[in-house]
């Protein structure tokens, strides 16, 4: 696990080389999906733009876990 720390929290997430695998594995699988390889295309259509908080939303969730703790002020 690796630890860093922001000024409103500290956050731990897995940082190992199946980690880093899994999630280029996630990204490339995302672009392949929909059949978009550029910014611009990206940008430009629809789903690829609906979708990629979803992905966001699996690679913290199921690959790096993120644990956070909140600093209280």
């Amino acid at each position: 696990m690796k630890t860093i720390e922001t000024k409103d929290c500290i956050v731990k997430y897995k940082d190992d080389k199946a980690t880093k695998q899994a999630v280029f594995d996630k990204v490339v699988g995302f672009f392949l999906e929909h059949e978009s390889f550029s910014g611009e295309s990206i940008m430009q259509a629809d789903d690829p733009r609906i979708e990629a908080p979803v992905l966001l939303s699996a690679i913290a969730d199921d690959i790096l876990c993120f644990d956070v703790t909140w600093k209280d002020d």
